[in-house]
Formats: C-alpha cells, structure tokens, sequence
C-alpha cells in the first residue's frame, strides 16, 4: 500500500518549549479554542489567538497571543471541562503531585482546590454512569477518584497500580459512561457503577487511551505497542520502536502521533495510509476545530513549540481502484482479496517450481518428493518442564516433512524482543522442534508461529502460521502431592457462595492441565489442588470446599492477589469482596 504525505492546513510558533503529554486545548470563554500547555517545571502557557486572557495569566514576553500563569507547583497534569453547573465554558485543572486546582481563567477564580495524598498523574474530565454531572476523574499512584465543580467527591476506589491513562467511554453500549483506566501493572481495567467488571492485560505499561466509536477504543504502551479494542476483543495491534504520545480517531482512521515526532494515521487494520514528520520530537496532538471553521483539525505540537495542523481526512488522487466504494468495509474487503490472490500467485510458483524439481529427480533416479503433500498439517504441542522451568513447544507435521525452521511471536516473553527464530543446522534437523518459553508475568499470552516446512533435502519450503493461546497462570505445574506435602506459610481464606463446576471452569480455563480436570468422587467433592511454579520451584495449593470456603496457599503474595482478581474477575464478584478477601492474606 502506498503511503501518502500531507500538508498542514496552519502553521504557528509558540516561542516555548512544551512539555510531552502536558497539553490541552480548552473553551475558557465558552467558544473560542485556546491551546494551553505546561512549559516548565512550574508554568502553563495558553495560546489565545481569538483575544487575550487576563487574571492571573501574564502576557508572555517572547509571543503576543501567549499568556503565563506562574504556580509555585510543579505541573503534572492538565484537563478541562465544562464543570461549573449552568456553564458551557472550560475550567482549567492544574494537578501538582498531591493536589488539584479548578480554576476559571475566563472569570480569574478558583472554583475549587483540593488535596489527593496519593498523587495526580492524569485527569480527565466525563460524565461517569447514570449522573448527568460533568466530572474531573484523577488517577492517582494506586487509586482513581471522580470530583463535582465543588471538589466534592463522587466515587473513589483502589487500584492494582499507578493510574496513567484514564477516558470515558461507553464500554458495554448501555448508554451510560464506564470509565477505561490505563495502570503502569500493564492492564487496562473497566469500572462500572465503582466496580471493575473487566480486567484486560497488556505487555507493557499503559501510556494512552482514547475512544474511537461507540464500541472501540484505542491503546498505546510504554513498549511501542499501539492496537485497537472492540467490545474487549483486541482486532489489531503493532509495535513500533518509539512510543505514542497521543492517539485519535481520525474520521475513518486512527491518528498516531510519536515520541519522535512522526504522526501517522493507520485504516481499519492497523495498515498506514499516510504519514508525516515533525522537525522535533512530539509533545502531543489534539483534535479541535481550532480555526474556527466547524471543522475539527489534527493539532500536532512539537516539544520546541512547533504548533501544525493537519486535516484529519485523507485527500484522495489519482486513479484508485477503490475510490468508487463508499464504506470503508468495501476498501478493506479489495485490499484483502488483492493480498489474498498475491499469496495464491506465489504458491502456484512455488508449486510449479518444486514440480520441475521433481521432475529432475526423477530423471536423476531419485525418490524423494519435493512437492508438498496436500494433507500437511502443522502440530504444536504444549507441555510444561519442571526441570528446566519452562513451557515447552513441541513443532511437528503429521507426515513424514519436517520443521526447517521457526519464527515465534509473543509479547513479554523474550528478553531480547517480541521475536524468537530457531533455525537448526542440516545435521541437527529432527521430526519435531522444541521451543522453550519462560513468560515472566501471570497474564493470557497469545503465542503467534510460522514455520518452515519441507523436506529434509528441499530447496523451498511452506510457511504455515498457527496461534496457540496461554492460560493466564501457564507456569505453574500440577504435581502430586500425596507423597510429600510441601510446607507453606502464606494463606488466604475466604468464603463464595458459586458452585463447584464453576471452579473446574475457572481452573481449566486459567491453568496449563495434560487434561481437564472433573469431578472423580461423586461423595466429596471438594477440590484440593497442588502446582508447582516452573520459575523458583515454589509451591502453591487450592483448596475450595463444596461449602464455599477457599484456602490459597502461597508464599508469594502477588501471587494471591492475581488468582484473587482472577477468580472474581471470572465470578463476577464486588470489588469490595475482592479487597475483603486479600485483606485476609497472612504470612
């Protein structure tokens, strides 16, 4: 696909250096936009390109239609929104490491101030379930709060990590508000009515979140990681070697802007369609009709200052065989079917090829084929190794071809990178590969593999792609301890009121089993359970009584707190259960 350029729509010079991931734009005075953006330790600066901004805010030496407002904080966050009831004008929120500040910049008053001992590293503003009450949602170093336009607090609840990513967004389409939570622990969470009801984990930390539709939204990680999520079903991601700054829908497409100062919008498959650059690296992009026209423009701003706009709609050019199609779904369905006959072109090559091969072996009087059998099938076995401590894949065919070699993808698995090849010597070559994993985190992992196929002696070979799915706690074995019951000091118990079967759900659902384990004594149906980790050798057991107690038994209390979130997650359990049962934990 070819990727097209673009040229900004205006162009303006801040004469201030902006701090990454520190810039909004707001309506002080209810219609005009003004950009506004933290250019220091301890100064905000507001572009005002439709009339000046008094109060507090100085007229900055360096540009006309710039102001300054000097705090004696540090400025960690920025946000606004229409907060003052009856009022359709912005309020600005300031956050400094342990406090909050509303202030009306169009009226120079503060409308409220409030301490946050656990820290402000990100606001936003929303409304948040069935109230029609504009909030200020702040995430803190383990905790997300929502406030009214008087500093009242409206919601508060604990957080398995430092909050840095937080939006509202409809998430369930029952036409109120959930609020989407991006956490440094890599997961991003979903809390409905003060309750988290979906727990969705990543590979890196969350650096950004913004909606796209009524359905979707879109992520970026700390570890170059962008994709998008419809409905909690991740459709597509990419990795890159810079991080996201900022993402936006951009009509039809999803609008990136990166550390280095590259934008770049992407289609429905993550595909880019057109790119541009910075001439410094990037302190955030925006979407606002910030000239005014009632059309919305990409407002990317540089780190030096550097403000450029760009319209968010791709000008098509030239002959495109897919400009007469409508939807976006027509243009998507083209371009697959184009890759699709491409891939089909280069097997029937390839088939050709191997068919003259086999033609020459024959005159030559050898045997072996170097056509591929019709009936080949990729086979990938997965199986746990207590003795080297790792999940094994075991990489074969169903007939007499052999694996040449392998490409696995899986992120947050391997040290040197999302990516391991394995590519045995001729004399090495064996029926089945094996490919050790040792992922160091308790989270889903869903492990992509291509692999070479062919004959020993063949000069080309087949690229067949499979996906196998790891269970969130994949390393940690199921032994028999019956002969030697292992001592462990840490314990939680607690009591739920679910059914056994439910449990044999969850566990055949969350572990790495030979074989789904069922009910075998119909009289006691207890569950006793006993794994091994593959990473320290250390010990785990679960008991759940037909009565409803559970005992975990583990010397790890992270460890603990993962199966609790996990089991309650899949139970549908309160977060105040949840915290009710780790408070229980013991050493």
């Amino acid at each position: 696909m070819q990727i097209s350029t673009a040229q900004p729509v205006f162009k303006l010079e801040l004469n201030h250096k902006v701090t990454p991931g520190v810039v909004i734009i707001a309506k002080y005075d209810g219609t005009h936009p003004c950009l506004t953006a933290s250019a220091g330790y301890d100064k905000i600066i507001i572009h005002h390109p439709h009339g000046l901004v008094g109060g507090r805010a100085q007229r900055s030496e360096a540009h006309a239609e710039v102001s300054e407002l000097n705090l004696s904080q540090a400025v960690k966050a920025l946000a606004a929104g229409p907060l003052k009831d009856d009022c359709t004008r912005d309020m600005l929120l300031i956050g400094s490491p342990t406090q909050i500040l509303a202030y009306d910049v169009h009226e120079n008053t503060d409308l409220f101030f409030k301490e946050l001992p656990d820290g402000v590293n990100v606001i936003n503003t929303g409304r948040v379930g069935k109230s029609s009450e504009m909030l200020a949602v702040v995430g803190g170093n383990s905790s997300v709060i929502g406030l009214n336009g008087k500093g009242e607090e409206i919601f508060w609840n604990v957080v398995s990590g430092r909050v840095v990513a937080v939006s509202v967004f409809d998430f369930d389409k029952d036409g109120e508000n959930e609020l989407l939570i991006g956490c440094e622990d890599s997961f991003i969470r979903v809390m409905k009515n003060n309750q988290f009801i979906v727990e969705l984990p990543e590979t890196g930390s969350v650096l950004c979140l913004s909606p796209i539709s009524d359905v979707r939204f879109a992520y970026g990680l700390a570890n170059g990681t962008i994709g998008v999520y419809e409905e909690g079903i991740r459709l597509w991601r990419v990795k890159s070697k810079q991080n996201a700054v900022s993402l936006h829908s951009s009509g039809e497409w999803l609008a990136c802007c990166w550390t280095n100062g590259r934008v770049d919008w992407r289609d429905g498959t993550g595909r880019v369609v057109r790119r541009v650059q910075l001439r410094s690296n990037s302190a955030g992009m925006l979407l606002a009709d910030y000239r005014s026209l009632g059309v919305p423009d990409l407002v990317c701003v540089s780190n030096r200052g550097e403000v450029l706009g760009y319209p968010p709609h791709q000008e098509r050019s030239g002959f495109n065989i897919t400009k007469k199609y409508a939807s976006e779904e027509d243009r998507l369905a083209i371009t697959e079917l184009m890759n699709k006959k491409q891939a089909l072109l280069v097997e029937l090559q390839h088939y050709e090829a191997n068919a003259a091969v086999d033609n020459s072996n024959a005159d030559l009087g050898h045997s072996q084929p170097s056509a591929m059998p019709t009936n080949t099938r990729l086979q990938v076995a997965v199986t746990t190794d207590c003795h080297e401590g790792c999940i094994q894949l075991a990489i074969s065919t169903n007939n007499e071809t052999i694996v040449r070699a392998a490409l696995i993808l899986a992120e947050g698995v391997f040290e040197t990178g999302e990516t391991l090849a394995r590519h045995p010597s001729h004399g090495q070559l064996r029926s089945i590969l094996f490919i050790p994993l040792r992922p160091p985190r308790d989270v889903p992992i869903d492990v992509h593999i291509k692999a070479l196929i062919g004959y020993p002696d063949s000069e080309q070979f087949h690229i067949f792609e499979l996906t196998k799915h790891l269970p969130r706690f994949a390393m940690y074995k199921l032994i028999d301890a019956t002969i030697q019951k292992p001592k462990i000091e840490g314990n939680v118990t607690f009591h739920i009121t679910e059914r056994v079967q439910r449990i044999y759900i969850w566990i055949n659902q969350n572990f790495l089993l030979e074989q789904d384990i069922e009910i075998v004594n119909e009289e006691s149906k207890d569950i006793n359970l006993n794994f091994k980790s593959l990473r320290d050798k250390s010990n785990l057991q679960m008991n759940f009584s037909v009565d409803g107690q559970v005992k975990l038994k583990t010397n790890d209390i992270r460890l603990a707190g993962d199966l609790i979130q996990s089991l309650a997650t899949f139970l549908n359990l309160t977060n105040l259960q949840v915290c009710y049962f780790f408070l229980q934990f013991q050493l």
